[in-house]
């Protein structure tokens, strides 16, 4: 930059020098009604330099003057305040548009006008939001509670490098009984709970997940699915009375969420106890709380005297119900019955034809010996011979 300025400042030197060693300097006519004024170019040139100086030295004292002024200071005190404000919701709606770049360009100008500690933070949110940790601390050096230095300098460590969460652990949890309500802590607090397999500080968190709606409804399902069957297995492994002891200390409200049900069924299968997950499996689908169709396709049914009962009845007022009769197939495979289970089955792959059903056919047809008949419907579901995808 500064060669350009020479190469300028040397132009402009031989517009000069070069008329004056020509000896014809030029010359500027100045008429003001009978009066007129008459002098060369160098000479005008440096007089409106002159006057341009002595204009701008007189303004800055002026300015001075007045800015010492109780006036002077409300007056620009004001303004400025009023550009950072500016600056500071252009750098808000920005934010909000994911334009990370142009708000942390906003937020620096709000700062450069005035230093407000919210600005601070907000420019390290969005300095870590463009990836930039350095800038994003040097931020955090600003912030006006020590307490939210230390909660943003674990966010953007743990964003940055998550593997880090199994060292900052207690730090983590001791940060989420000061900030209970902050959505973006909750959210990295319950990746690193998963990723630690801390079941127990998970499932305290999933209250706080579902109210301040950090994970879509499908996440929260899954999550919450996952943390209580690890849970449960844990349990249960101290024994069927542990488990069922644990069940029940579940408030009423826990129990009857889909994904809590669901994870209990399945860990009472693993198990291999079938009682408890007959009633459960039968009065989950009476109350509306789990889904004929999910459990089929995880084939989480059982040959219980409550759950066929319940199937038989439903059945009884929807015969054509192709779900109902693949349960019914699926039931009548527990427990060997091999010609109910293919009438049952083949009738569901009519109605309702899924992968799930065609699977299930095949294993009745392998167990009756009819090869080819379990070799379609292997095809049927889009496998080989060898439960392999058909290319």
């Amino acid at each position: 930059m500064k060669y350009a300025w020479i190469v300028i400042l040397l132009l402009i030197a031989g517009l000069f020098i070069g008329p004056l060693w020509d000896g014809n300097t030029g010359y500027v006519l100045i008429a003001l009604g009978n009066y007129t004024v008459e002098t060369s170019l160098v000479a005008a040139v440096i007089l409106l330099t002159l006057a341009v100086v002595v204009l701008r030295v007189i303004w800055q004292f002026i300015m001075r003057l007045v800015r010492g002024t109780a006036w002077g200071v409300k007056w620009f005190g004001e303004r400025r305040t009023g550009k950072a404000q500016k600056a500071l919701k252009e750098g808000a709606v920005a934010l909000v548009n994911g334009d990370h770049r142009s708000a942390s360009s906003a937020f620096n100008r709000s700062w450069q006008l005035r230093h407000d500690g919210t600005v601070a933070l907000l420019a390290s949110y969005a300095a870590a939001a463009n990836e930039d940790y350095p800038q994003a601390r040097e931020w955090l050096q600003h912030a006006p509670e020590p307490g939210q230095l230390k909660l943003a300098e674990t966010l953007f460590s743990l964003q940055q490098d998550p593997d880090l969460a199994q060292q900052r652990l207690q730090e983590l949890k001791q940060l989420r009984r000061d900030y209970p309500q902050h959505p973006q802590l909750l959210r990295v607090a319950l990746h690193a709970y998963e990723q630690n397999h801390c079941w127990d500080e998970l499932l305290e968190s999933l209250p706080d997940a579902r109210r301040l709606e950090v994970l879509s409804a499908t996440e929260l399902s899954e999550l919450t699915e996952h943390a209580y069957r690890e849970r449960f297995l844990a349990v249960g492994r101290e024994g069927p009375a542990a488990l069922a002891a644990f069940w029940r200390k579940q408030s009423r409200d826990e129990r009857r969420q889909p994904a809590v049900r669901r994870a209990y069924l399945r860990v009472l299968k693993t198990f291999q106890l079938l009682d408890a997950a007959d009633k459960v499996a039968a009065r989950g689908l009476k109350r509306g709380e789990l889904q004929l169709a999910h459990l089929l396709d995880k084939r989480l049914l059982v040959a219980g005297p409550e759950l066929r009962d319940y199937l038989q009845t439903q059945l009884k007022k929807e015969p054509e119900n192709g779900l109902l009769l693949q349960a019914m197939g699926q039931m009548a495979l527990i427990t060997n019955e091999w010609s109910l289970a293919e009438r049952a089955l083949r009738r569901s792959a009519e109605l309702v034809p899924s992968q799930r059903v065609w699977l299930d056919l095949a294993q009745v047809y392998v167990a009756q010996g009819n090869s080819a008949a379990a070799l379609e419907a292997y095809e049927k579901a889009g496998l080989d011979g060898s439960n392999r995808p058909l290319k």
